[in-house]
């Protein structure tokens, strides 16, 4: 018996103290360092990093604040602290206003601060003007960029990159990070190198070029081309208003698109799948060419290998 309550207590102790560590990974620390500027008028951001992932939200006003937050060996670092001052001394940190711009840059100048376990974690928190424009250039580090309205421009060798409630232009290349888009209004160019594209709920436009990575677009309303050198391509299209392309070099593609619309049809791939009525044009195992319901928008759909699949929604 007296083992069994050990044995009781033991698992309550353990039960407790995860319970401890997931609430604390949700308390967030107040910032190692913060800047505030006002700017007069649309402004800009332009940011410039070395592995740390940096969000910007947008807002009311005119202010802009940089929030920095450092970890050390996984534990964040909440004020001033003399060791860490040292390691950042291998950093070159600059946050700064020039005119209406606002600057941010930071980059390890040596790999000496990872050597030991006295390695740092830096990650950066904007809060800005909803309609400021920005700049990204990323050597690894993660990007979100959330209610903005401007032009955003973002480079990155292989941070993901994430983009929600925005509207206005966005281009994007990365070397290899993930690309994620959601509620957006306007026009979008994504390039990606190897990491998957997914893209849910946008009214504009969208290009799409990846070497390697899966495409997934959903809820899209508006001009799209796609096109993967590996990977698959997957779109669910509540209208089709404008032409449609998507190609891929040998993985499949399968569309979505809502039934009864006036369409022209080009599908091209190892074997073409679908099902439709009132068509007229050539129809053979791996090509469909032709008029649906009097024709209209052309859907365009290529693969040098893979299957493609086209389906009327009701």
């Amino acid at each position: 018996m007296k083992n069994s309550k050990s044995l009781v207590i033991g698992l309550s102790l353990a039960m407790f103290f995860v319970f401890v560590q997931q609430v604390s990974a949700f308390i967030q620390t107040d910032p190692y360092l913060s800047k505030e500027f006002t700017l007069s008028g649309k402004g800009n951001l332009e940011v410039e990093t070395s592995g740390a992932s940096v969000a910007v939200t947008g807002g009311s006003g005119n202010q802009v604040k940089v929030d920095m937050f450092v970890k050390r060996n996984g534990k964040e670092i909440g004020s001033t602290d003399a060791e860490v001052e040292k390691l950042l001394e291998n950093y070159i940190l600059d946050i700064s206003k020039n005119g209406n711009t606002i600057s941010l840059r930071v980059k390890n100048k040596s790999s000496d601060s990872w050597r030991n376990g006295n390695n740092l974690s830096l990650s950066f928190k904007i809060q800005a003007p909803i309609e400021i424009s920005s700049q990204f250039q990323s050597s690894g580090g993660s990007i979100s960029i959330e209610n903005l309205n401007g032009t955003q421009q973002i480079s990155t060798s292989g941070g993901s990159i994430r983009v929600v409630n925005s509207s206005g232009t966005v281009t994007s290349k990365s070397s290899g990070g993930s690309f994620s888009l959601t509620d957006f209004d306007g026009q979008v160019e994504a390039q990606s190198s190897g990491g998957a594209v997914k893209i849910a709920d946008l009214r504009g436009s969208v290009s799409v070029n990846t070497s390697g990575g899966s495409v997934t677009l959903e809820d899209i309303t508006g001009k799209i081309t796609a096109s993967t050198s590996g990977g698959s391509i997957r779109a669910k299209l509540l209208a089709v208003e404008e032409d449609l392309s998507f190609r891929s070099s040998g993985g499949s593609i399968s569309a979505e698109v809502p039934a009864g619309l006036g369409l022209n049809l080009d599908l091209r791939g190892g074997r073409v799948n679908t099902q439709f009525s009132n068509f007229d044009g050539e129809i053979k195992k791996d090509l469909i060419v032709g008029k649906m319901n009097g024709g209209g928008p052309l859907i365009s759909m290529q693969s040098s290998g893979g299957s493609i699949n086209l389906e009327f929604m009701d």
